[in-house]
């Protein structure tokens, strides 16, 4: 059953319909891009100060090591322990959870609009801890991730435009 003709047809049919869904999407565009742009700045600050803990600690041979390496444990068990006490759907980079709403095997009202909330600030502060300490990851597909958690909680929160 094919329904894009019929939705295509209703939102000609409604030009204030077609307006707030494009001004929609185009705030939640910014909202997307402001939170990416804190997030790599964060993780620049992070980096920044991670360098310049080792450079401190360099002069003290093998007590720096041990003390860089177990402040960026303890950084990353950090991002770790947040993630499985406040939000454990923000493991990994969301991308599979993203496509199985998108192809509706999952529908979007089983998502607790209250989990997606959490799972934005635990991706952020995490993924700032985690890759800060030193982890390896893609900054831009982890912005990628915390963006797709905007979209169905501004979907369930926003109402539908009026037909």
């Amino acid at each position: 059953m094919n329904l894009e003709p019929k939705i295509a047809a209703e939102s000609a049919e409604s030009p204030g319909g077609l307006f707030s869904l494009a001004l929609l999407s185009l705030l939640a565009g910014a909202a997307v891009g402001l939170v990416g742009a804190v997030f790599r700045l964060s993780l620049d600050h992070a980096d920044r100060w991670r360098n310049v803990l080792i450079e401190r600690m360099h002069a003290d041979s093998f007590v720096g090591l041990f003390f860089v390496i177990a402040i960026c444990a303890a950084a990353t068990g950090v991002a770790a322990w947040l993630v499985r006490r406040y939000s454990p759907q923000a493991s990994g980079s969301g991308i599979p959870q993203v496509e199985t709403v998108l192809s509706e095997v999952l529908p979007q009202e089983l998502i607790p609009v209250k989990a997606l909330y959490r799972m934005i600030p635990v991706k952020f502060v995490g993924g700032v801890l985690a890759i800060g300490s030193g982890l390896g990851a893609r900054p831009r597909r982890t912005e990628r991730a915390n963006g797709s958690g905007y979209c169905p909680s501004g979907g369930k929160t926003i109402p539908p435009p009026r037909e």
